[in-house]
């Protein structure tokens, strides 16, 4: 019998965009399984509340479109002795806009943090985790399917996978292993944020024609997606790399 409470034990990891939502939810299920967990986000003020939902972590302010604060932040964590062995490459942003009405400046913006930053975050974690390490992507279900007004973000997450399956085969002979999560439409800040841009713009809640999707007939918890997280940074996917994890729901075969 396998006690989940130990599944993570002696491992530390880092987690991107770790301050709510998933990052958040990921954290917590990690320092649940024995980890010691490293929350990284932009957002100061959110990081603090976060900390103190997460037990064993610690907390550092991360902007992950640049390379030199990734790999400050690497440097520091190896002198404090914080250096990760699992890495989950997570934070990423949102914008919804038709592909032809699309500014050049927001496409970029969201292949900035998306794409670009998951590189650089991943590229720095390649150098400095141990040989046997993880190292998991998040993407979406949109990053294995277009959708209509998510040409920024499904460009994004259709990258971040393909980077995904590259770092995996150049990785194994460290046999570390290279993994993403491909989340469908999970209840986290960034719907509640789509909700309420929505809302001033006298539009309908977007959750409505959600549901009608989903056979489950409902939105998924973040910490209900956390456990495929934790099966991909744990022993019990010791042969599993190159993969990604579709958590919808149901919504492809719905």
């Amino acid at each position: 019998m396998i006690e989940s409470k130990s599944l993570l034990k002696e491992n530390t990891a880092l987690v991107t965009g770790g301050a709510r939502g998933i990052g958040l939810a990921v954290g917590k299920a990690f320092a649940e399984c024995g980890a010691k967990v490293i929350l990284t986000d932009i957002d100061k003020k959110q990081l603090v509340t976060a900390s103190k939902e997460v037990s064993n972590s610690v907390t550092f302010e991360l902007d992950v479109t640049s390379e030199k604060q990734t790999e400050n932040l690497f440097k520091v964590l190896s002198k404090k002795g914080f250096a990760p062995d699992i890495v989950v490459v997570n934070a990423g942003i949102l914008h919804l806009s038709e592909a032809t009405k699309m500014s050049k400046k927001k496409f970029e913006q969201v292949n900035s943090v998306n794409l670009t930053g998951s590189f650089l975050t991943a590229k720095v974690a390649a150098a400095n985790i141990r040989d046997g390490g993880r190292i998991i992507f998040t993407s979406s279900l949109f990053g294995v399917r277009g959708g209509a007004q998510n040409a920024a973000y499904s460009a994004s997450k259709f990258g971040v996978i393909g980077l995904m399956q590259s770092m995996a085969a150049e990785l194994a002979h460290k046999g570390i292993r290279v993994n993403a999560v491909a989340p469908g439409q999970i209840q986290t800040d960034m719907i509640d944020d789509l909700v309420e841009k929505r809302k001033k713009m006298g539009l309908p809640d977007p959750r409505d024609a959600l549901l009608t999707r989903i056979p489950y007939g409902r939105l998924g918890d973040p910490m209900e997606l956390a456990g495929t997280y934790v099966f991909l940074a744990s022993d019990l996917s010791r042969y599993v790399t190159g993969q990604t994890i579709i958590v919808d729901g149901g919504w492809q075969v719905g």
